[in-house]
């Protein structure tokens, strides 16, 4: 109790300590920014480079991709060396024609058959002219046949690259005029930010504004709107110089769209089910054909290789012509002896073999026919691979044009939607409703954004929809440009690209 009691007194004859102020649960106030930044002067960088516009449309994109693009060059260059190499294979029965002149001369010791050594002074010179053959039978029945199915995989693998990059092209087109269909909703959200700009600045001169910020608040939703367009310029000059690229264009020149149409195409109609899609893509692909002629070369190399110590290498010549020949003088020369060269007289020779051949006894070949065979297994998986893979190619873009599809109608309600809710909130601001009659700008905005939003899903949608189209059209093996004309367009009750905005007196919110 006496504790208790002391410090009960000394609380009381303590002097009281001021305690800190809370914390404020906002932080620290921000600092005041100056109106403008004076060392960011406005430019124009790379003015002198500024491109001019060319007007382009699909149609003429899928021809010129068709027609210049270097990789569908390579690949049927490669087709024809293919079909060059055929021609050669199949001319190895065919005799080579050899001709010309040769010459011989001997001075000096020489030893005859018996192993005599005696001087010798001799020469000929003789013309000749005739074929020759030399060629392995196995290869020249095999080597045809495996070239021919070499010719078919090339020939494939170049109509698979032309389909391959006309997707390409009509995908980098799809880039293209969603940019400017995005272009094209900015400008509409650019404009009605402005004029919530306009209203929220009469509104503060008149005193009717709900809060201080409204003037700010507006401007910084035009800034931000300002900004997207030059981003949304930037990525437009982006997918034309993409465009350009697979078209083989002058890269300084800006490619557009004829026209910013975006509508939703069905290429493949919908009442094919999935398992059909795959198998016709399984029968039709371009890349099946390819790997199922190699899987039969690399059969036939397996053959070759069975057959290879069974079938002989043939060797035959034939030589005609004329010769000179003679003997010059030795010294001292012998009693009896004659000199000089004799008069050209004709000659031929003829030769004919065939020769059978066990590379290292047998063990060779029997290493090459499983060097061979693991191609051949090889080939298999490869088969196998390029099955799946279509099949995953077919089943993906099916799903993801279905996904699209049925996406479009929610899309296309959230904009009208949206539409409706932002003439609401102006109305609703421009009229000065409410108790207090004050003008208020967030709520426009907020419909001004979930507008622009709505907007750039909606017209997202309908191009990756378009998108999916073509690549399963692809998938299937069909080129694009063997599209055009067959698409069935889906009408819209609502435009994916609005239209540009009409310029008119904004209303001033009432005091």
């Amino acid at each position: 109790m006496r504790r208790a009691g002391w410090l009960l007194f000394l609380a009381a004859t303590t002097p009281a300590v001021a305690q800190p102020p809370l914390p404020n649960p906002f932080g620290p106030p921000e600092a005041t920014l100056p109106q403008s930044a004076g060392d960011l002067v406005p430019r124009n960088l790379y003015g002198a480079l500024t491109p001019s516009a060319y007007p382009i449309d699909l149609p003429t994109v899928l021809k010129l991709a068709g027609a210049n693009n270097p990789t569908v060059g390579i690949a049927r260059a490669r087709a024809q060396e293919a079909v060059a190499r055929l021609d050669r294979s199949q001319l190895q029965w065919v005799p080579t024609l050899s001709f010309g002149p040769s010459f011989f001369y001997h001075e000096g010791i020489d030893q005859n058959r018996r192993g005599d050594i005696f001087d010798a002074s001799r020469g000929y010179f003789a013309l000749g002219v005739g074929p020759q053959w030399r060629f392995d039978l196995g290869e020249a029945l095999y080597g045809p046949l495996v070239a021919r199915r070499v010719v078919r995989a090339e020939e494939a693998r170049s109509v698979a690259a032309a389909n391959s990059v006309q997707y390409d092209a009509a995908s980098a087109y799809l880039d293209l005029l969603e940019a400017h269909g995005l272009l094209a909703v900015n400008a509409r959200t650019l404009f009605r930010a402005e004029q919530m700009l306009t209203a929220a600045e009469a509104g503060a001169k008149a005193g009717a504004n709900k809060t201080v910020a409204d003037v700010q608040r507006a401007a910084t939703e035009v800034n931000i709107r300002r900004q997207e367009a030059l981003v949304l310029r930037a990525r437009a000059g982006a997918a034309s110089a993409r465009l350009a690229r697979l078209l083989l264009l002058d890269p300084a020149v800006e490619l557009r769209p004829f026209e910013v149409a975006v509508v939703p195409v069905i290429l493949v109609p919908g009442e094919n089910t999935l398992p059909q899609l795959i198998d016709a893509a399984v029968q039709a692909r371009p890349e099946m054909t390819a790997v199922l002629a190699e899987l039969e070369a690399a059969t036939s190399l397996v053959q070759q290789a069975k057959m290879a110590p069974l079938l002989p290498r043939v060797q035959a010549d034939f030589i005609g012509g004329g010769m000179q020949a003679g003997r010059g003088l030795v010294k001292p020369v012998p009693a009896g002896t004659t000199y000089g060269w004799s008069e050209f007289r004709g000659q031929y020779n003829a030769s004919a073999a065939l020769v059978w051949q066990l590379d290292a006894l047998g063990a060779g070949n029997a290493a090459t026919v499983r060097q061979r065979r693991a191609v051949f297994e090889a080939a298999q998986y490869r088969v196998a691979e390029v099955r799946a893979a279509v099949s995953a190619e077919v089943a993906e873009s099916a799903r993801t044009a279905a996904a699209r599809y049925d996406a479009l109608l929610a899309a296309q309600e959230a904009v009208r939607e949206a539409t409706e809710m932002g003439r609401k909130f102006r109305e609703a601001a421009y009229g000065a409703d409410g108790p207090k009659r004050q003008f208020d700008a967030l709520e426009p905005l907020t419909g001004i954004q979930a507008l622009n939003q709505a907007r750039t899903q909606y017209l997202q949608t309908v191009i990756e929809f378009n998108r999916a189209q073509y690549r399963l059209f692809t998938a299937l093996g069909q080129p694009a440009e063997s599209s055009l004309g067959r698409g069935v367009a889906q009408p819209l009750t609502v435009p994916a690209v609005p239209p540009p905005p009409e310029r008119g007196a904004v209303p001033v919110p009432k005091k």
